[in-house]
Order: structure tokens, then C-alpha cells, then sequence
């Protein structure tokens, strides 16, 4: 927990705000398949200022504790369905849960209402922390993970 406060802290909120132009904030064509609705597009487009300063500081935050050698990533929630979220950037590895828009669990969604939340998993420990910007809204959630066995061998 500790680790995802200090990275927390750092994390620029209104650059995650501000990653995506606007005019891909929402994306623009939505296709019903076996798995239900997803998103198609050629490719995600970012304000790469924002973007490096987002991923320069998941980076240093992975390096906080080098013996936990932690994995993070940010949050964002869709605006077109606030239920469904998507990671917008990764440090040094992606997640678990993968990159695709899905429907956000509990821990997470407490963590978007403003409480930081943990979560055990068979393969170690996940903490969800809200990320905040100049305004104090919360924008997104940081991803801390540790991994006790890792996910590819």
C-alpha cells in the first residue's frame, strides 16, 4: 500500500486526463461479436507529453522497493459506461486483467470512489489507489501489484 501512495502522490492526474485527445476519448464504432459489444479502432492515439510523463513516473514507482519488484498501470474509466474500465498506461508489464475494456470489480471500484483497497490473489497481493487531479477529482486508479510467482515463465 505504501508503494502505491508514493506513487500516487507523483502521478500527474491531469495529464491522465489529458493522454487522449478528444477526439479519441470515446471510440467510435462499436461491434456486437461472441464475447457481446467491443470497441474496434486501427489504433489508440496519445498526447505523448502526457504520455511520458505518465509512464516515466509508473517506472520510477516500479523502483521503489526493487526486492518486491512491483508492476503498475493506470485506470481509466470509459465515458461512454463508467460500470467498464480499460488501462491506459502500464510501467515495465501489463497486468493481469490484460488491456481490453471490461466491467471494473469491487476492489477497484472502491478505490474509484476515492478508498484506497487491496486485493489478494493466489499469486500475491494488488493494491488499487485513486489518482486525483489539480482539482482533487478523482480520474483514475494506480495499479500496485506484486507478483509472488511470475505470470510467464
Amino acid at each position: 500500500m505504501e508503494i502505491a501512495r508514493l506513487g500516487a502522490l507523483f502521478l500527474p492526474g491531469d495529464a491522465l486526463e489529458d493522454v487522449m485527445p478528444p477526439e479519441r476519448k470515446e471510440y467510435p464504432l462499436l461491434v456486437s461479436g461472441a464475447k457481446g459489444r467491443f470497441a474496434v479502432t486501427d489504433e489508440i492515439d496519445f498526447v505523448e507529453e502526457n504520455f511520458n510523463a505518465l509512464k516515466r513516473v509508473l517506472l520510477l514507482t516500479e523502483r521503489i522497493d526493487p526486492q518486491r519488484a512491483p508492476y503498475t498501470a493506470l485506470w481509466i474509466r470509459r465515458p461512454e459506461n463508467p460500470s467498464h474500465g480499460e488501462i491506459m498506461v502500464a510501467g515495465r508489464a501489463l497486468p493481469g486483467e490484460g488491456t481490453d475494456i471490461q466491467p471494473l470489480w469491487p476492489e477497484i471500484l472502491r478505490a474509484f470512489a476515492g478508498q484506497p483497497t487491496r486485493r489478494d490473489r493466489n499469486k500475491g497481493e494488488t493494491v488499487y489507489y485513486p489518482v486525483r487531479n489539480s482539482d482533487e477529482d478523482i480520474v483514475g486508479v494506480l495499479e500496485v501489484t506484486e507478483n509472488l510467482a511470475p505470470f510467464f515463465v
